[in-house]
Parts: structure tokens; C-alpha cells; sequence
């Protein structure tokens, strides 16, 4: 739990702390991208991708304007997330997702996983649509997923059930082809068992968890 705890935070910290890159035009006509160190009324200072530092007297400039990351909005993702099912009980869930962007705001997948419920662990196996707001490689979203949870092992004929949830969440783009997000969200899931050791009767055990997640992506 503690190791856990220590990569969300990275992953939270990372991603709100990413760098922001600018691009510095002189009114020669040239450009150049990179991080503002500083800038006032005489002069800027900025940084470029390859530790080069460059300053500029302020009638050298023509403008700064910050410059955004070209994330593909169509093509495979792969997005791999590690979270923590709460309420009942405190339990570990891991999970692989691989879809389609439509375009900057839909995406479509498929996802597996490994999640422990109630002392047992279980593969998650869900469609997943996520509805990213902004046309940005910054952007809220809304995420739904609906499946079967598919038990590791069989132990008392446990036979899974249904599952899905929704959450909201935020995803920053750290480069053109890697995001961060996380988010926080509800799960249900509807688990049946069939226990025949000392009498023949159903178990329905039904899952109500807060889903806190943070995640990597790859496009």
C-alpha cells in the first residue's frame, strides 16, 4: 500500500509539474523552442532541448507564445493504470487498456486486468469509452467501462459476474506520444459464487468501491 501511495504521488507531481515549452519569434524571422528561464522588460532568457541557453534584448523580439504538443488525435493507444479499489475494503487493481482514437475527443478499447475483491483476485474484462473534453493535449475526460470480472481461481465455484464503473479524470501530455492522467470514479460489480461443500446455495456478493487510478499512455 505505502509503495503505492509513493507512485501515485510521483505520477501526480510529474504530470502538474511537466515543463511548459514556448517558442520565442525575432523579428529576423527565426524561431526558437524551448523553456523560458526568464523574461522582464529588458530581456528573455530561454532554454532549448539541448541545454543550449540563448538570451534575447526585448526589441529582438516579435513574440512568445507557448508551444502546444501535436498529440495524434486518431490511431492505437495503449494506456496501462494502476489504482486502488476503497470502501469496504482497501484492494490493489491493475489494468491494461488497448483501443482506437476516433479523433481528439473519442476513444474506444478494450481492457485487462488483475484486481483483488474480497480475498480473491479477479481479471477484469471490459469495453472501455473515454469522451476526452478539450481538443488539447491537456484535457478533462469522462471515462465508462462495462464487463466480466473472471475469477483467477474457482474456489468455491466462484463464478464472477458483472462489472463497470465511470470516473472523471484530467490527462497531460508530458510529450507527443506520452500522457499522464488520473482520475477518480465508482465501480460495481455483481460476483456470484456456488458453494456446494455443506449445502447447495448461492452466494451474490455485490461491490461498491471508489476507483482512484493513475495512468501512463502510449499513441
Amino acid at each position: 500500500m505505502k509503495k503505492l501511495l509513493i507512485l501515485s504521488a510521483l505520477c501526480f507531481s510529474v504530470a502538474v509539474h511537466a515543463q511548459k515549452k514556448s517558442v520565442v519569434t525575432l523579428k529576423n524571422g527565426s524561431e526558437i523552442r524551448g523553456q523560458i528561464i526568464s523574461t522582464n522588460e529588458t530581456d528573455t532568457k530561454i532554454e532549448t532541448k539541448d541545454g543550449s541557453v540563448f538570451v534575447f534584448k526585448s526589441e529582438e523580439i516579435a513574440g512568445i507564445e507557448e508551444s502546444l504538443l501535436k498529440v495524434s488525435g486518431k490511431g492505437v493507444y495503449t494506456r496501462a493504470s494502476l489504482g486502488m479499489l476503497g470502501g469496504e475494503q482497501f484492494s490493489p487493481s491493475f489494468q491494461l487498456a488497448n483501443g482506437y482514437s476516433f479523433n481528439e475527443n473519442w476513444d474506444l478499447g478494450l481492457v485487462l486486468g488483475a484486481e483483488k475483491i474480497a480475498w480473491q483476485w479477479y481479471v477484469p474484462v471490459m469495453a472501455n469509452g473515454r469522451f476526452n473534453i478539450l481538443k488539447r493535449p491537456n484535457t478533462p475526460f469522462v471515462d465508462v467501462s462495462a464487463g466480466y470480472q473472471m475469477p483467477l481461481q474457482n474456489w468455491d465455484n466462484d463464478k464472477g459476474g458483472f462489472t463497470g464503473g465511470a470516473s472523471i479524470g484530467f490527462t497531460r501530455f508530458v510529450s507527443n506520444r506520452i500522457g499522464l492522467s488520473t482520475s477518480l470514479g465508482y465501480r460495481y460489480g455483481y460476483l456470484v459464487e456456488n458453494n456446494g461443500w455443506w449445502d447447495d446455495f448461492t452466494t451474490i456478493r455485490q461491490i461498491n468501491r471508489f476507483d482512484l487510478r493513475f495512468a501512463i499512455s502510449f499513441k
